[in-house]
């Protein structure tokens, strides 16, 4: 209402020294060429109230409030069966709104041509990584990154060709490149997801309230913005103020770095969580359908998963056992299996995920075991619990859950020959009804249900 307000009377915005007058876009600009003269700390974009300059180099501005877009395509399928794919980055206004190809000069329709240019050592990885995780649905993907880079990349101010002094131009590009890779880098959609039970599936639907429940409970910790069409999930968009540039990071200063992508540790400097600008999810609040990519017409380009920091069972471990935080591995030790399926998959080992399903790909949930009191005679007793609540054995049904619905957490130890091996009432013996397929989620008990659930089990924890 103010912005408007000033637009409407510009001589009372001069007055105020809040924009100059002749201008009533925004507020008086100064690029600079100098990093060495931006302020450190580095300032964090849409700052409030607004400072009366801004040093655009310095500072993204206006367009200070970020959007990392990911796809989830299904018809037809593109990137890996368990990774979400690149839309782009997107810098939108900070009152809300968003400015598009800001500077037809700096249009490009060959997007790998320029990155090849610049230096082809550095930027043969990125463009693997791009070839991999950021397609269109045509198949053109180097029209889509020229598009994205037109509309969005001409529009971060600290890109601006005045803040490289005499430098390639072209530069910006590849900046705006690293940083939309390296970013994705460190939202793994389909994980997160996982970890909260929620599986690609042709049958299962969800609400909206679920989805945004996995991602404010995950590490990213802040909503973010769901997209559906005709009620399928299809896109996400993950929220940001920026620190500073986004001008040369990928670079150590001595022109030989072997790889362009920023490390997660000056990712997560660079771009802040924060709240949605106003965007608004348009799923349904139930009902969503979220399926498998290898389920659609026409299939999928067989790509390789991301780069994901996993812990293995043979890793030394570096904290006693069931201490601070772990993965909890499964293994299969019924050699007696009902048929030929199950009996193949049984030298296979999978995780629990964050509601205590027993799941076979992706990623493993962290858990945190709490020590109890000390029983004399006896393995240490602890509590376990998700990221998402405290874990139990549902004293009704035998089933190992962590829900939100319940306080109460059951007491575990850990097996006295093998202090590794979780323990529940003294038996290190779990069961399943059967061994999940891909995406499949399946339940684990404490009890064999009379005799109906013939599939045993081990659960080890490792450190992570």
């Amino acid at each position: 209402m103010l912005s408007r307000l000033l637009s409407q009377f510009p001589l009372l915005s001069s007055l105020l020294n809040l924009t100059p007058l002749g201008n009533t876009n925004q507020l008086p600009l100064t690029p600079s060429i100098h990093t060495s003269q931006c302020p450190n700390p580095p300032p964090l974009s849409c700052p409030f109230p607004p400072p009366r300059s801004i040093d655009s180099c310095c500072l993204n501005h206006p367009s200070g409030h970020f959007l990392q877009t990911q796809f989830w395509d299904t018809a037809p399928a593109l990137g890996p069966n368990t990774s979400w794919t690149i839309h782009g980055l997107w810098p939108d206004l900070c009152a809300g709104g968003f400015d598009q190809f800001c500077d037809d000069a700096r249009s490009h329709e060959d997007i790998r041509a320029v990155l090849q240019s610049i230096n082809p050592t550095i930027t043969r990885d990125l463009l693997a990584y791009m070839d991999a995780y950021w397609l269109s649905l045509d198949g053109r993907d180097n029209h889509l990154w020229s598009h994205e880079w037109n509309k969005h990349g001409t529009c971060i101010s600290t890109l601006d060709p005045g803040c490289y002094a005499d430098e390639n131009p072209d530069l910006a590009v590849l900046d705006y490149f690293v940083h939309a890779t390296s970013l994705f880098q460190t939202l793994d959609t389909f994980s997160v997801l996982a970890e909260a039970g929620i599986l690609p599936s042709d049958h299962e639907r969800y609400s909206l309230s679920e989805l945004e429940e996995a991602v404010e409970f995950s590490p990213h910790g802040y909503p973010v913005t769901f997209r559906c069409h005709s009620g399928e999930l299809n896109e996400v968009w993950y929220h940001f103020s920026v620190k500073g540039s986004l001008r040369n990071s990928y670079d150590d200063g001595t022109h030989q770095v072997s790889s362009p992508f920023l490390n997660a540790t000056t990712v997560n400097q660079i771009f802040v969580p924060t709240d949605p600008d106003g965007a608004k999810s348009n799923c349904p609040a139930r009902g969503i359908r979220y399926l498998p990519k290898s389920k659609s017409p026409g299939g999928g380009k067989p790509r390789p998963s991301p780069t994901r920091t996993t812990t293995s069972a043979t890793s030394t471990p570096t904290l006693p056992p069931f201490t601070g935080k772990g993965n909890l591995v499964v293994h299969v030790i019924d050699d007696d299996l009902s048929n030929d399926a199950e009996r193949s998959a049984s030298t296979q080992k999978g995780c629990l995920i964050r509601l205590g399903y027993w799941y076979l790909s992706g990623t493993c949930a962290t858990f945190k075991a709490q020590a109890d009191v000390v029983d004399p005679g006896h393995s240490p007793l602890f509590s376990l619990s998700s990221s998402y609540s405290p874990c139990f054995i549902n004293p009704g049904t035998g089933r190992f859950e962590c829900t939100k619905a319940t306080a109460v957490q059951s007491i575990f130890s850990s097996d006295s020959h093998d202090p590794t091996v979780l323990s529940y009432h003294d038996s290190t013996i779990f069961y399943a009804d059967h061994v999940p397929q891909r995406f499949d989620k399946v339940d684990i008990y404490a009890d064999d249900g009379d005799g109906t659930r013939n599939v045993q089990l081990e659960i080890n924890w490792v450190p992570s």
